[in-house]
């Protein structure tokens, strides 16, 4: 981490250093290219060092002191004035004792300072320099202003990231205590109708635990995802009489690997086997296909005639659980890039949920 910073600040002052030749000090040295007639001499670049001195001196301890609350821009300029007048100073001595108002050195060709070609050139030559610090002034907040700009953008977006984060954390918690309610009911019935079923119901809910509480991270492969549906199936099938209908598939095809999040689609199954068998007459649907980057999941089970939209949905958040967390995943982890419905336009209830993984972001 402390390589990181320090390759950051190392890089941060490279790009300063050459955004301020360019924009400053390349135009001295064209000038000077562009007459002949006038000597080049190292000390002709000085004020080279006076440029950089303000512009760091205003980015690491001007700005910090003066603009980190509204009211204190006032301290900002008068810093800054005092450091403009110390700067033309300095210039002016190094100009004026290096000949640059007088073509030689003044003292030596005594050369009268107060003489008006001589004050004017000198005012004429500050003014520049003046708007040039000006300048280089006003570069140096815009960047350390940019700077904090984006410190704070992305300290927001990391406790944006951290409320998401743990707000999924949450909703899953939620999650498996409400699946293994839903799943040891289903134990429970089949105890009083065939405890041999049962056995093999609590073998298959510990194949299904395990994949909750130990195999699941952020994301999983879509074929693992499926794995964990084709058991819970198998577990449902168990309590299911003969007269109920159940068509079933999964297949993830070329994208197997695709990383989705773990146990999206175990509530919209969970809710077909809970209210479907109230109507026997209707078969049960459930399909997960994937193509194409596109994750397409859909179930369909019958309704008593008394049932409307809102009366499950209702009785599928019990608790908050049910198809409100779900959309509430799907929002934080997906986004626009999923798409959950709810129809019950033909006496049944259908349930379709798309995802695009091609341009999801997981939070991994």
């Amino acid at each position: 981490m402390r390589e990181i910073l320090t390759r950051q600040r190392v890089n941060t002052f490279l790009t300063h250093l050459l955004c301020i030749i360019i924009l400053f000090i390349l135009p001295e040295i064209i000038t000077s290219l562009a007459n002949p007639g006038r000597p080049i001499k190292p000390w002709m670049y000085t004020k080279t060092f006076v440029f950089l001195g303000v512009f760091y001196v205003n980015y690491y301890w001007i700005i910090e002191r003066s603009l980190d609350k509204p009211k204190r821009f006032i301290r900002f300029f008068g810093y800054n004035l005092i450091l403009i007048l110390i700067s033309l100073g300095f210039i002016y001595l190094i100009w004026r004792f290096k000949g640059h108002f007088g073509g030689k050195t003044p003292l030596r060709n005594h050369v009268d300072p107060t003489e008006w070609m001589y004050l004017a050139k000198a005012a004429g030559i500050l003014s520049r320099d003046l708007v040039m610090l000006i300048l280089v002034i006003g570069f140096a907040t815009a960047l350390r202003l940019g700077d904090k700009w984006i410190q704070l953008d992305r300290r927001r977006q990391d406790m944006l990231n951290s409320q998401r984060e743990e707000e999924l954390k949450n909703l899953k918690s939620q999650l498996n205590p409400h699946f293994l309610f839903n799943t040891l009911n289903s134990i429970y019935a089949l105890i009083a109708i065939s405890p041999q079923k049962a056995q093999s119901a609590v073998h298959e809910l510990s194949r299904l635990l395990r994949y909750v509480l130990y195999d699941t991270s952020a994301t999983v492969s879509l074929k693992q995802e499926l794995d964990f549906i084709d058991t819970y199936i198998s577990l449902m099938k168990l309590r299911l009489n003969s007269a109920i209908k159940l068509d079933v598939r999964l297949d993830g095809g070329k994208d197997d690997n695709i990383p989705v999040a773990p146990l999206l689609f175990i509530t919209l199954i969970e809710n077909v086997f809970k209210h479907g068998i109230h109507n026997p007459s209707v078969p049960l649907q459930i399909s997960v296909t994937a193509t194409d980057g596109v994750i397409r999941c859909t179930t369909s089970n019958g309704l008593p005639p008394a049932d409307t939209v809102t009366n499950v949905e209702t009785k599928n958040t019990e608790g908050g659980i049910g198809l409100a967390n779900l959309r509430r995943r799907l929002d934080l982890i997906y986004g626009n890039n999923a798409d959950l419905k709810v129809d019950t336009s033909d006496g049944n209830y259908n349930v379709s949920l798309t995802i695009n993984t091609n341009s999801s972001k997981l939070i991994r």
